[in-house]
């Protein structure tokens, strides 16, 4: 039976954000014994969790609390003075007796998951997920160009906080052991959310306003969500190629000769017309015939899940995705998120029981705070300060996914190099460009060393070899067995460096039998279940920001930290299997029991200068009274002729509660990132400053820092061979690059034939259809 990752770790779950249920229910997967405190409704404003309790219970224990009742408050106190961590939502919570007051503040751990935070003009301003949407930017990057911006129905924000606030619980456990001080987590939603904005903030930083571009893809067509004869279906077609082999499939070789459609800019410029010749062999077929028909001619498919065709889905079964407990208050069977991170040595638990409402004193008396270990000690000089100091780790990758994992570990103090082909990854192709380097790119890199290697070379897997050797953590999101190819498969790489954190993340998972199928954002969104919950006029939309690749980026994170926190305990490391679409359709839990509720959390409405989100529900709970302007079309012809903020005053006078939405480039300067300091500068070697995105873990008192810009593929080489104490038969010492680069293999472009999984919206095939 595999080991959990954590090992005696004490959780308090003492907060009322969905967040918060979130976040100790990934602890609890990963092994941490998690007490809910459960406070009285009478005198709590109870937030968004409770209307969730089956789900983000399971597995823990449950410990009612009435704060005017002075025994309680004890037992309360008593249970938080032995706990590791803390988690918290200071922003959604009623006011604290002294008594827990005083202990948290002596606690050892805590983490605070709020919408703005604990410092800006909006701190302390309780936000709704749906809010967090139209104020920082994501409302606006989903949705038709000409239509509304358009919320998403899965809390992104919430959910996003939740898995970074997890990453940053395991990094205090760090700090605590290095420093053996209080370790102070800050996770917003905003700094969240901004943080996602990283393939539309490139064209605010050269001065363009970015547009939301609905299913389609700005520099590829057909490309987009079409009606199948049950149902829908996206396709995604990267190439000529591809169009040839798609027109040859519906009977339409005239198309290939129409010179409207004869390359990719003529398709982009005329994709209406594109989308309407192909649309009437889609619509006379089946999902399932469509899917399979264009998945065997070589072009990216995938059909768009209902969440009843999401639970029942043979490779999300195969993996384990879903678990079945009994709900005690109700007696139904209701279905739970299974873990999400599984190693080679290590797994998560699977909860076995939802606990009953009540006080449980029997859990709080066996809930001991584990021994103290010994301290994390540092091998090699620290090239920066962070909990992640002394830590080396090689990322290889293209896009998103994994190199956002790495970016972060970058700034939380780890040594990242980054492993390119001779020609670069592929992110860096990505327009727009600033002295021929990629804004997209850049930002996705930040606090990064990169090298070149030719792994067709001996000497390119000598090196590689090498570097696998020295590092400590090994994350990469190529295809399923790419790697094989080259014999550094997932045993081989273990017995090079068997205390390696390697985590592979993929599309499907390295098991799956859809390995091999090309994984886009957009086809893991519609197999997530994702995109039948982001709907406008009726049809499923992707949410703007690529969810699914930043999703994949931030679990690779919690996976490797966690990888760590089990080497830390045994000494071993661990080959850890992500799957993209699994930890995609978390996001989806909260509708996996019971019919789904259609009707909007609220409206867009359009105003003179952009719009305007008024929530309805339980975000109007705290206006000041009953809203007066019940007329829809009413409130519509009123908000046409006046600004936003204009709109938000005058609704704010009448008890409507609504939120700016903002475009990409307001958010970019709005106060609140500003002050928070969510977008810095950094230089690259060649001194170049760059704009780049704060890491939206804070941490005290050891804080994570974005530091420096990458710069040219393989400019850091000698510079990693010095700090990575790497011998290279004498060349680097005597300076002779060109020999060095040989004796490397670095020669050939070869290397960059490696198939890149997720994030991979602009790979190319070859002329056969193979993907690169």
């Amino acid at each position: 039976m595999a080991d959990i990752f954590l090992g005696n770790v004490l959780i308090v779950e003492f907060g009322d954000r969905l967040a918060v249920g979130l976040c100790g229910a990934l602890l609890q997967r990963l092994g941490a014994n998690v007490i809910v405190v459960e406070a009285d409704p009478v005198t709590v404003t109870r937030g968004p969790k409770w209307t969730h309790r089956p789900v983000l219970v399971a597995g823990k224990q449950c410990l009612e609390t009435d704060f005017d009742d002075t025994h309680h408050i004890e037992v309360l106190a008593e249970l938080l003075g032995r706990a590791d961590v803390v988690l918290t939502s200071s922003d959604w919570s009623a006011p604290l007796p002294a008594a827990i007051k005083a202990v948290l503040a002596a606690a050892p751990i805590v983490c605070d998951m709020t919408a703005f935070g604990n410092t800006g003009p909006l701190a302390g301003e309780r936000y709704t997920d749906s809010m967090l949407q139209a104020i920082a930017g994501l409302m606006d990057t989903t949705g038709s160009d000409d239509g509304l911006p358009t919320a998403t129905r899965v809390p992104i924000t919430e959910c996003g906080v939740a898995v970074y606030a997890t990453a940053g619980v395991l990094c205090a456990l760090r700090g605590r052991r290095m420093l053996s001080a209080p370790q102070r987590v800050d996770v917003s939603m905003f700094d969240t959310a901004v943080s996602m904005l990283s393939t539309f903030l490139p064209k605010h930083f050269v001065g363009e306003s970015p547009k939301r571009i609905g299913n389609r893809h700005t520099s590829m067509s057909p490309w987009n969500t079409y009606p199948a004869k049950d149902g829908w279906v996206l396709l995604c077609s990267a190439s000529d190629e591809m169009w040839g082999r798609v027109c040859g499939m519906i009977g339409r070789d005239d198309l290939r000769h129409d010179p409207r459609f004869a390359n990719m800019p003529g398709r982009v410029k005329h994709a209406d017309e594109a989308d309407s010749a192909i649309l009437p062999w889609i619509t006379r077929h089946t999902v399932h015939e469509c899917v399979e028909k264009f998945i065997a001619a070589a072009v990216p498919c995938g059909p768009v899940y209902t969440i009843r065709e999401l639970l029942l889905d043979s490779n999300l079964l195969s993996r384990g995705a879903f678990a079945r407990l009994k709900d005690p208050t109700s007696g139904v069977e209701i279905v739970i998120p299974g873990p999400l991170i599984r190693g080679s040595r290590a797994s998560g638990q699977m909860p076995t029981q939802i606990p009953s409402k009540g006080r449980d004193y029997c859990a709080v008396a066996k809930s001991d705070r584990r021994d103290e270990q010994q301290k994390t000690r540092l091998h090699g000089p620290p090239t920066v300060n962070g909990v992640l100091a002394g830590i080396r780790v090689l990322e290889m990758g293209s896009y998103t996914t994994s190199p956002l994992a790495a970016r972060n570990l970058g700034a939380l103090g780890g040594y990242v190099v980054k492993v390119e082909p001779p020609s670069g990854e592929l992110s860096r192709a990505s327009p727009p460009h600033s002295e021929g380097q990629s804004y997209f790119c850049t930002l996705s890199n930040s606090d990064k060393r990169s090298v070149a290697v030719d792994l067709q070379t001996d000497a390119g897997k000598t090196f590689f070899r090498q570097l696998l050797a020295k590092a400590d953590v090994f994350v990469e999101n190529m295809k399923p067995g790419a790697l094989d190819r080259f014999a550094f498969g997932c045993d081989e790489i273990d017995k090079i460096n068997p205390r390696l954190v390697y985590c592979s993340v993929s599309g499907f998972g390295a098991g799956s039998p859809l390995a091999k199928r090309p994984a886009m954002d957009a086809t893991i969104q519609g197999m997530a279940g994702i995109m039948d919950l982001t709907r406008q006029g009726g049809m499923p939309f992707k949410v703007g920001i690529s969810i699914s690749d930043i999703l994949g980026g931030q679990f690779a994170l919690v996976a490797i930290l966690a990888g760590l926190e089990y080497r830390e305990r045994t000494g071993k490391g661990q080959f850890i299997d992500l799957s993209m679409q699994e930890v995609s359709a978390w996001l989806t839990q909260f509708f996996w029991n019971g019919d789904i509720d259609r009707h909007p959390d609220g409206r867009v409405v359009e105003c003179r200068d952009g719009h305007v989100y008024v929530p309805n529900g339980a975000d109007q709970e705290v206006t000041v009274r009953p809203p007066v302007m019940a007329s829809a079309d009413g409130l519509a012809d009123i908000c046409a002729v006046m600004t936003k903020r204009d709109v938000e005053s005058r609704l704010a006078s009448q008890g409507i509660r609504c939120v700016p939405v903002n475009t990409v480039s307001e958010v970019a300067a709005h106060p609140q990132t500003v002050e928070r300091g969510l977008i810095v500068w950094g230089q690259s070697k060649g001194e170049k400053a760059w704009p780049l995105l704060a890491c939206p873990i804070r941490l005290r008192p050891l804080p994570a820092v974005v530091r420096r810009a990458i710069g040219a593929v393989g400019a850091d080489l000698h510079e990693v061979l010095h700090d990575w104490g790497i011998c290279t038969d004498g060349s680097a010492a005597i300076g002779d690059k060109q020999m060095m680069h040989r004796q490397l293999g670095v020669s050939s472009d070869l290397f960059g034939k490696l198939t890149l999984d997720s994030g991979s919206s602009a790979l190319q095939p070859d002329d056969k259809g193979a993907w690169k």
